[in-house]
Formats: C-alpha cells, sequence, structure tokens
C-alpha cells in the first residue's frame, strides 16, 4: 500500500471518528445491511415486538439493538445501546436471501423504544417503535389491503396510500393480503417490504407495525386457495406469526380483540380453523369490540363470496366488524345477521358490519350498489381509518385525495336511544295543537319524556320538558337534580352550558332564573347567546341548551326552513367532538307546537329521537291546581339509579310536558355545484341515493330520511327527499334510486319484482303519483326515476313489465 493512499484513508478514519459516524466492518456492503425492516406481532402486542428484515448473505447477524433513549449516531451501537436480542435467520427456495426474526420481550406496555437491527454485516439507521398500552383510552389503527402490482399507475397508487396512511400515526395496519401479484416472485416482495420500510412511518418518526392475513395472491395453487403451507411458502418466511400463522387472534386491549382467518382455504364447520375460531370468539365474548379479518368477502358484489361458512360464528358471538378485501375498491355493508335472515339488514347491535378496503393500489374494480350496501362500491384507492374507545367505535373511510368517502359510529354505551323518564302508568298524552303524534299513548303506555342518544362522542338529549323551567314550573331538589345528573352524563367534566336564546328562543334565563340559580350552585357557569349558531360561537362550550325556538306558526308546528341547515352542521360538529346537546320542547296547549323546527336539529344531529308536541297529562296525580303529572325515572338506568342515590325517590314533578319518540334514520350531505355529485342516503339507513347536479357557485344541503311503509299497506317502502338549495339551481331531472330488501318485497306480497315503480306524493292533490321513467333493477333491488322535484318517494305496486321491453 502507498504512503499516498494510507494517508487517504488514516484520514477518512478520523474524519468518521471526529463526526461520530459509524465505522462499519470491513465486510459490510449492500448486501449485507438490513432491507425490507417491517414490524408485527406474534405474541402480547404490550410486552413484545417482532422485528423481521432481509439480507444477502446468511452471516450478517441476527440482532437487535434496543434502548428507551435515542442512541443515534453512536460510534459502536453494540456498546451504546442498554438492551439487546438475538434472533434466527432462515431461507427456502426463491428467496434469493437470509430472512432474519427478532422477538423483543419484556417490554413495558406503552413505551418507546429506540433501535437498530442487523449484526456483524452493519446495522440499519436508528428506528423507533411504540408498543401498546395495556388499557388505553383509545386505539388508533388503520385498515386496507391489496397493494399488488397490475394497474397501468402502479406503484403511484400504492405509494400514495401508504405515505397518507401514515400521516394519520395509526398505532398498527391492519392489513387483508395480496401484498404482491406472484406468491413466488421475490422482486415482489423485495419491492413491497422496501416500500413498507421507507413509507410505514408516521409523522412522530415511529415505524408502524403490521397485522397481516393471507390473500390469494400470496397462495401459489392455479385456483389460488391453500391446501398446504406450502402453497403460501413466502408469506410464512417473510412473518412468524401466533399459533398456525393462517389463523390467529390478538388481544389488542382489553375492550378490542381481533381474529385474523384463512378464507384462501377450504373451510367449513368441521374443519380446525372454525371449530379453532369458534373457540377463539368464545373466550372474547365478554370483549366490548370484536373485529374480525378474512380476504375473501362472504358478500361479494361480483356474485356469491366464497366465506359464508364464517357468517354463522360472526352471528353466534355478535361480531361488531369484518375486514375484507380481494375487491379493489371501498364499500361498506349495512348490519347483517344471516342466522335470523338473509334478507334483510339489522341495527349495529343486532348484525354484524362488512367493510370491504381493496384499494391500496391494485387495479381498481367498479360496481354497482346492491341492497346490502350502506356506502359504496366507490372505485378508488382508499383505507379505513378505525378510532376505538371502550364504549366507542368510528370509522373513517379515506381516498387517495384525502377525501372522506365514508364515515360511521357505533357504540356499545346506548346502541339505540334510551328513554330515561317516563311518566307513570296513569299518564296519557294528548293532542291538542298542531301536526298529529306519530305516536299516541295512553293510560298504562308510560309515555317518554326524556331521551339520551350517543352520536359519535357526544351526547344528546331530547326532552319534553321545556316549559318545566320556568319560575313554578319545577319542584327543588328534583329537576334541578335530575338536570346536574343529566349534564355529567352527557359530559363528565362539564362547566360551561351555553343556553342559547336566538331564533326566538321561548324558555330565555329571565324566564328561567330560579332553576339557573339552583344550576348555578352545582358549579356551572351558564351564559345566553343570540348570535347565529357557528363553530366559533360554540367553540367554548360543554353543553348547548335549546330551550325551544319558536320560528313559525306554533299551529302547524314551526317552520323549520327559517332554522339554516348551516346552524345545524355547526351543532352537530359540536357534538361528535364529544360535546352535549339538550333539545327541549314543551305540550302544544294554545299553539305551541314548534316540534318540527326542533326536531329539525335532532334530524340533523343524527339522534333517532323526535319531540312530539303533545299534552302529557295525569288526573290521578296532579299537582297544585294544574295539570302538573309527576313522572319517573328509569332505576334501571344510569341517571336513575344516580337520581334515586341522591333524592331518595323516583318522581320528578314537571309542568306542561311533552312525548319524546324514537325517529326515523336520516341522512344529511353538504354539496356544491359545478359537478355531478351522489348523495348516498343507505351511510344512515336513508335506503335511498340520488345523483344530482347544481350550478356553479351554488352549495346547500340534501337530506334524505326512510319513513319506512309510512304506515300505509299499498307502500313496500317510502322515503322523503329535501333540500335547502333553490330549484333554479339544480339541474333537473334528478335521478332517485330507492333501494328494498328481499324480505320487504316477500313481505309486500309480490311475486314479480318487474310490478315495482317509483312514486311521488303530489302535494297539491294529495295523492302518489307514477314517476316519469321509473324502472327497476331486480339485481340491485332498486327502483330507479327521473324527478323535477323533491318529495316524499315511494315504491309500490303498478302494471307489470316485459322485460326487456
Amino acid at each position: 500500500m502507498s504512503k499516498k493512499l494510507l494517508v487517504v484513508l488514516l484520514a477518512a478514519f478520523l474524519l468518521f471518528t471526529f463526526l461520530g459516524l459509524k465505522v462499519l466492518p470491513s465486510n459490510t456492503s449492500a448486501d449485507t445491511l438490513p432491507k425490507g425492516v417491517h414490524l408485527y406481532w406474534n405474541d402480547n402486542v404490550h410486552t413484545t415486538m417482532m422485528i423481521t428484515w432481509k439480507t444477502a448473505t446468511e452471516d450478517s447477524g441476527d440482532i437487535v439493538l434496543y434502548d428507551v433513549t435515542s442512541r443515534k449516531g453512536a460510534k459502536d451501537p453494540t456498546k451504546a445501546y442498554k438492551f439487546s436480542a438475538n434472533g434466527v435467520h432462515h431461507t427456502i427456495n426463491g428467496i434469493n436471501g437470509y430472512i432474519h426474526d427478532v422477538k423483543l420481550i419484556d417490554l413495558i406496555p406503552g413505551q418507546t423504544y429506540y433501535f437498530v437491527c442487523g449484526g456483524s454485516g452493519g446495522y440499519s439507521e436508528e428506528r423507533k417503535f411504540q408498543t401498546i398500552p395495556e388499557n388505553p383510552t383509545n386505539i388508533k389503527f388503520v385498515f386496507g389491503g391489496d397493494s399488488r402490482p397490475g394497474g397501468v399507475d402502479f406503484p403511484a397508487g400504492r405509494d400514495g396510500i401508504s405515505k397518507l396512511m401514515a400521516t394519520y400515526d395509526p398505532q398498527f395496519v391492519i392489513f387483508c393480503g395480496d401484498f404482491v401479484n406472484s406468491a413466488f416472485k421475490d422482486a415482489d416482495w423485495d419491492n413491497w417490504f422496501n416500500h413498507m420500510d421507507s413509507t410505514w412511518v408516521d409523522s412522530q418518526g415511529y415505524t408502524i407495525p403490521i397485522i397481516p392475513f393471507l390473500g390469494n395472491h400470496e397462495v401459489g395453487t392455479t385456483d389460488e386457495f391453500e391446501r398446504t403451507k406450502d402453497d403460501a411458502r413466502f408469506y410464512y418466511e417473510y412473518f412468524d406469526l401466533p399459533g398456525v400463522e393462517s389463523y390467529y387472534s390478538l388481544d389488542i386491549s382489553p375492550y378490542l380483540h381481533f381474529t385474523a382467518l384463512d378464507s384462501e382455504t377450504y373451510t367449513n364447520s368441521h374443519s380446525e380453523q372454525y371449530l379453532w375460531a369458534d373457540q377463539d370468539l368464545a373466550k372474547a365474548k365478554n370483549v366490548a369490540w370484536k373485529i374480525v379479518g378474512y380476504h375473501r368477502p362472504a358478500f361479494d358484489p361480483r356474485g356469491v363470496g366464497t366465506s359464508d361458512n364464517f357468517l354463522p360464528l360472526l352471528d353466534k358471538y355478535h361480531v361488531d366488524i369484518v375486514v375484507n378485501g380481494d375487491v379493489h375498491l371501498y364499500e361498506r355493508l349495512q348490519p347483517m345477521n344471516p342466522s335470523i335472515s338473509k334478507g334483510s339488514y339489522f341495527s349495529p347491535d343486532k348484525g354484524t358490519i362488512h367493510v370491504v378496503s381493496g384499494g391500496w393500489g391494485a387495479p381498481l374494480y367498479m360496481h354497482y350498489p346492491l341492497w346490502w350496501d350502506a356506502c359504496g362500491p366507490i372505485s378508488q384507492y382508499n383505507f379505513a381509518l378505525f378510532n376505538v374507545s371502550p364504549t366507542i367505535l368510528n370509522m373513517k373511510a379515506i381516498d387517495i385525495n384525502n377525501n372522506i368517502i365514508d364515515e360511521f359510529t357505533i357504540g356499545k354505551e346506548f346502541s339505540k336511544p334510551e328513554i330515561v323518564v317516563r311518566g307513570k302508568e296513569t299518564a296519557y298524552a294528548s293532542d291538542v295543537s298542531g301536526p298529529s303524534p306519530s305516536q299516541s299513548f295512553g293510560k298504562g303506555d308510560f309515555p317518554p319524556i326524556v331521551g339520551l342518544s350517543k352520536v359519535s362522542k357526544g351526547t344528546v338529549v331530547a326532552t319534553g320538558t321545556a316549559w318545566s323551567c320556568i319560575n313554578g314550573g319545577w319542584v327543588k331538589g328534583e329537576y334541578d337534580v335530575f338536570l346536574d345528573i343529566l349534564f355529567k352524563k352527557m359530559v363528565s367534566n362539564a362547566k360551561k352550558i351555553l343556553w342559547y336564546e336566538g331564533y326566538n328562543a321561548a324558555y330565555t334565563m329571565d324566564k328561567c332564573t330560579d332553576l339557573i340559580s339552583a344550576l348555578k350552585t352545582f358549579g356551572y357557569e351558564i351564559v345566553s347567546n343570540k348570535a347565529q349558531i357557528t363553530d366559533d360561537l360554540l367553540s367554548s362550550y360543554d353543553i348547548l341548551v335549546i330551550p325551544q325556538l319558536r320560528l313559525g306558526s306554533g299551529y302547524d308546528g314551526g317552520d323549520p326552513n327559517l332554522l339554516p341547515w348551516s346552524d345545524v352542521e355547526a351543532i352537530r360538529k359540536f357534538v361528535e367532538s364529544g360535546k352535549g346537546l339538550l333539545v327541549m320542547d314543551a305540550c302544544d296547549y294554545g299553539g305551541n307546537n314548534f316540534s318540527r323546527v326542533q326536531n329539525k336539529i335532532l334530524e340533523g344531529v343524527g339522534a333517532g329521537l323526535s319531540i312530539q308536541s303533545d299534552c302529557v297529562y295525569d288526573n290521578d296525580n296532579n299537582w297544585k291546581k294544574f295539570y302538573y303529572p309527576t313522572v319517573e325515572v328509569d332505576p334501571n338506568t344510569d341517571i336513575g339509579k344516580e337520581y334515586l342515590s341522591r333524592t331518595g325517590k323516583t318522581q320528578i314533578g314537571l309542568y306542561e310536558i311533552c312525548t319524546v319518540i324514537a325517529s326515523s334514520p336520516t341522512y344529511l350531505e353538504k354539496i356544491k355545484g359545478g359537478a355531478r355529485r351522489i348523495v348516498d342516503g343507505r351511510k344512515k339507513m336513508g335506503d335511498a341515493r340520488l345523483i344530482i347536479e347544481a350550478e356553479k357557485e351554488t352549495e346547500g344541503f340534501v337530506r334524505i330520511q326512510n319513513l319506512g311503509s309510512a304506515g300505509e299497506q299499498k307502500v313496500l317502502k317510502c322515503v322523503d327527499i329535501s333540500s335547502d338549495i333553490p330549484t333554479d339551481k339544480i339541474k333537473w331531472p334528478v335521478t332517485v334510486e330507492v333501494y328494498y330488501t328481499d324480505d320487504e318485497f316477500k313481505k309486500y306480497g309480490l311475486t314479480n319484482e318487474y310490478s315495482l315503480w317509483l312514486y311521488y306524493w303530489d302535494t297539491e292533490q294529495g295523492m302518489w303519483r307514477l314517476c316519469p321513467e321509473s324502472g327497476v333493477n331486480t339485481e340491485r333491488n332498486c327502483v330507479v326515476a327521473n324527478s323535477y322535484h323533491f318529495s316524499k318517494f315511494a315504491i309500490m305496486g303498478g302494471p307489470l313489465r316485459i322485460p326487456g321491453n
């Protein structure tokens, strides 16, 4: 070696030493350094972590060095990191390299760890991960899959989804398979894991773990079904998963259990997988949220699904969510329970919601909606973002442009609205003025007075007690105590309350000074405001009280058009952020019926409750000289138990009250003009889909409410569609699709679906009239027509069509 070369090498060594850079062993090269680093679990998610990578050479090392403090830039990683773990390496024919697996154990739950992986062949750059806390307040994760090559724009779609997903900082990703196009093509796997290595890093620098399950493209047989593990050997080589690996489960938190199943093998009720899944879900029967994943949907828009044998297990243990891929699009089903009926959908407390998110970059598919769809199918690259707490599960479907294309929330606390106060057995309700009540209550019906509903993270209360707020209209130590308990139930640490007095509010703070003073003794700050309801107005409050808005004529039920949808939208966002809303109305004596105004608010926030401005009387239990009925809390509810504990009784003396009932599902969406829009009311069980276009620079709300059969024997399905967009700004006609289920058609009594037509309600003539260009799609279970105005639309029987003519 020449002196000149020796001087150059010595200078380089001193420079690396001075700068604190890592001096790699002499045998280090691109072939010996770790590639495709990925994290996952084969055990406890709170105290372990699997770290896997690939090198070209066998002796590169199977070591992970880690610490709770960053050691980035250390001269000698082996001395810098406090902890180390050794693993194993392995390979099979065709891998063209070696897979290294290291399991970290005895980790601290909820702790950040910094690590490098490798060995004598060199170490990776420092990365970090975080274990999942043992009992977190919430779990945030992403679901999606189908990232395989095949599309003309590959890998742009895949890369875009991964980069966008990482900005949401999920704690992990559940991935539904089809990582690759060819099961045994090593280059496909290298491409995927190198992509994952570089993009699955969140905004805080954490490497995002994966919870995978098998897709059909990971199977190398001609029919893409797995008979032995050798048929998907590359998949099992790259992941060291729990148990038998093709199906397994993880306890994510005390309230969230995930089960991964293998839809790529032949399964029946006697198979090992089915029997294992039966035992696994039985052990998790008391876990609040159960999520099951498998690749091929049981409900496939392309035809009969291939995972039908899993369905009885989902119904038996009431699995809340099933996540699927295989179909390259986004789709959400209404809650299904085939064990009860294959021809209907159910409420979330009785059915399983199936979510298909197969849009991680594979070539997109396009399908039309079917009767069981709640949203979609939507042909967009996408992923689903879940946020789960012990009582609330929220999911947002997000496309590659960062648009929320779907969202739903289900709750464990109230699966449906809960009535907490009722009239006594001797009470009854009578209509005096305004619109007739939707539901009548006689003696023995226990008229409902106060109802609660969970809306996303918030709570909505609807009551018929507005008149009881005035001075002399309530009993001290009863109604004030009840409201204190109610407010704390709505928002546990509620302090600041807006008593809204705009839009001609009837029961202002001035009229209710005694009650306001009593509530202030409980520590509440109560203020009033008459300004228009906006996000800014509501931002500093915990609870919004609406003390009956009097807009329009009280003999007509009020005029809800005088309350802008933009105000309602602000209230909805306020509630969904975790705040409380109390909407009050009063009895309809003397033209005091403004229920339609209050119900616009309840409808717009999705409360599932409405107020009837009727009059509740109790002649057998009058107070004073008025009809001053005594109502009772339900002692079986949390609020009732607390009220009984604090007062020693169940009764509340209230004055001039009205009833509260469950309302029909309503969907509300704000749209902008200038392009064709699809408003899909099925997202909230609205059972109608609207294709509409408004002029540029136009925006407004479209409302779809499901009315069921509208109480008429001749109507199979009825929906009410309205909008605040000026009619002259809408490009007529609009396309209206109304959907029906198989069970609804059978119950209707017809034998031929081609005899179904769509009708609209003519308000001037007071009759149903046939919509122009009405047609039926028997494959999709929908009746379609063009419409030149909004109204109620109903599916009814008519003259028989001849298909094809």
